[in-house]
């Protein structure tokens, strides 16, 4: 049995696209800035506390 991808259709991922753009520049053309980080920088503050991510819907006993 072959598995199908769940593929976003070429006209959904245009206007996915086409509206990203607009918000972008509605973003910008508020006065707003965005900033480039470099590469391998990360976003976390290395002495707050640490936060786990928790997959699925498992509950502790």
């Amino acid at each position: 049995m072959s598995k199908q991808k769940n593929r976003i259709p070429a006209q959904s991922t245009h206007e996915m696209r086409k509206t990203l753009a607009a918000d972008v520049r509605a973003y910008l053309d508020s006065g707003k800035e965005i900033e480039q980080v470099p590469s391998g920088v990360s976003g976390q503050d290395p002495l707050g506390s640490q936060r786990h991510i928790v997959l699925g819907n498992k509950k502790k006993a």
